[in-house]
């Protein structure tokens, strides 16, 4: 990874360049520009954390796998994706020359003596808060990359400059999640709610309570996922976590709102843009969470969807989940995808609006994690009580973002939704909610409870199964990029980790196989 040491001063360029945020007084930034005190810290973060957005409806890319391969989406006009070979790996490389390392600068900056009360990085907040905040957002994004590939550079990742460590070891995601969690909580330590960040912190707006609880949902994610593998850990982890308090109302959820700079993914590229001849779209619902929804009876279909869209209005009733329609992902031909599409519904145009707001992770996911530590036994918690409300956080996040939906007392009531009393039976109606909830929303955490627990069913239809594919990928592989510039470690790691296979049927650490 040498490239990472003559790039990071093209990080703080870039992300200069790319805020437009209020920074206050800039100060006499005429000074020997590849000193790091001459980078703000506000800058540095706002660049950062924008970045979230990749791990939602992603990416800049024309393709939201995270969507597809989740059960959420699908194409309507060909069957380009539908084979799953088009996104097969995932590059680092950006993380580390600038995302990470930005939040590692703004760490080392507020630790310096030097530099701990220059304007440049004070302007921004007082020096624990900013610390906290950046290993918190760090730890999202190594929790995010690990989750999808396994193992990575983790330890010796920025270990370059200070100990010639240039090609950095791929450490196990068991370590990582270990490290992960040390830090977070020496993080959550350090936060002071008699403190605040500035505007330049565009996910929380500076609000510190907020990252307190974020921090401790975070870990909660983290811990959840060992409960095959690691329980005794996990459920110590978890219980921790619990304590410190997660995420619990509806403004509590870590958000991205697009913004004047970014328009939403969903209006560029996938489903909404209003300048699309007839809106002719090229990804709609898939058939799995429509489906699933109409067997719930659940209301959300109609803040999620629209009959208005695809190819002119659908006949029926909006407020009918019966008169709403899916499409397969998978399909043989342009032909049958075509067809299949004819009369399905489209993505609500809430999702579509150019500075429309999508979840990353929401309080309705924290909730209902918490319920499934609470059925493991893990945590003295009430499984029934934070089941329903994360239900109840899911219908807010909703009505508040995308339109008002009613009804939440008699879905919960429902004899399809109520929790059984029975433990593994809860459980599944637990994590089916996660996934009901989930629609445009956590979309790395949904692949991850798909993968723990095979939920939703996703079936493998004709054009996957013409490409030699049984199940959908467990994870990504690793770009060209991250393996040709660290070839021996990488093969370390894929000789440890992975089987010897750097391959998207290779499970990371915590995914047992067939364990459900």
């Amino acid at each position: 990874m040498k490239y990472i040491k003559s790039l990071v001063i093209a990080s703080m360029a870039l992300a200069t360049t790319l805020t437009s945020c209020d920074m206050g007084d800039f100060g006499d930034l005429n000074v020997n520009p590849n000193k790091p005190s001459d980078a703000y810290t506000s800058m540095l973060f706002t660049y950062s954390a924008r970045n979230v957005r990749s791990f939602t409806m992603n990416s800049y890319d024309y393709d939201p796998w995270t969507q597809l391969r989740t059960g959420y989406l699908s194409e309507s006009k060909n069957n380009q994706y539908g084979p799953m070979g088009t996104t097969t790996n995932y590059g680092t490389a950006n993380y580390y020359r600038y995302i990470i390392k930005n939040l590692n600068t703004i760490i080392e900056m507020n630790e310096n003596e030097e530099t701990k009360e220059d304007v440049s990085v004070s302007s921004f907040g007082d020096n624990e808060n900013q610390i906290a905040v950046a290993k918190t957002l760090r730890a999202f994004f190594f929790m995010t990359l690990t989750d999808m590939l396994g193992p990575i550079p983790y330890s010796d990742a920025f270990k370059g400059e200070s100990d010639d460590i240039w090609e950095p070891k791929f450490d196990s995601q068991e370590s990582i999640y270990a490290s992960l969690d040390a830090d977070l909580q020496a993080a959550y330590a350090l936060f002071n709610e008699d403190g605040s960040l500035t505007d330049a912190d565009i996910l929380y707006n500076g609000d510190i309570s907020k990252w307190k609880k974020f921090n401790a949902s975070l870990r909660m994610m983290m811990a959840i996922k060992m409960a095959d593998v690691d329980p005794t850990n996990g459920k110590t982890r978890f219980a921790k976590a619990y304590a410190d308090g997660g995420m619990t109302k509806v403004e509590d959820g870590f958000h991205y709102t697009f913004d004047s700079n970014s328009s939403a993914y969903a209006w560029m590229y996938y489903v909404g843009n209003p300048n699309l001849a007839d809106r002719n779209l090229n990804f709609v619902p898939n058939k799995v969470i429509v489906e699933a929804l109409k067997d719930h009876k659940d209301p959300r279909m109609f803040s999620y969807f629209t009959l208005d869209g695809y190819k002119g209005k659908v006949e029926g009733d909006p407020t009918d989940v019966n008169a709403y329609k899916g499409v397969p992902f998978g399909l043989e031909s342009n032909a049958a995808v075509l067809a299949a599409a004819d009369g399905c519904c489209s993505v609500a145009d809430s999702y579509c609006e150019p500075q429309a707001t999508y979840g990353v992770i929401t309080t309705a996911r924290t909730l209902l994690v918490e319920a499934e530590a609470a059925e493991l036994g893990w945590i003295n918690a009430n499984a029934k009580e934070l089941y329903e409300a994360g239900i109840r956080a899911s219908f807010e996040f909703q009505s508040t973002y995308h339109g008002a939906i009613t009804g939440v007392d008699e879905y919960i009531a429902s004899e399809k939704v109520a929790l059984s009393s029975d433990k593994n039976t809860a459980i599944k109606q637990i994590v089916t909610q996660r996934f009901l909830a989930g629609f445009m929303t956590d979309g790395i955490e949904a692949w991850s409870d798909w993968r723990r627990y095979n939920i939703p069913t996703l079936p493998v239809y004709e054009g996957q199964a013409l490409e030699g594919i049984e199940v959908y990928p467990y994870r990504m592989q690793y770009s060209d990029t991250d393996k040709q510039y660290n070839v021996a470690n990488s093969d370390e790691a894929i000789k440890n980790y992975l089987n010897g296979e750097d391959g998207r049927w290779q499970r990371v650490w915590w995914d047992v196989a067939d364990n459900k």
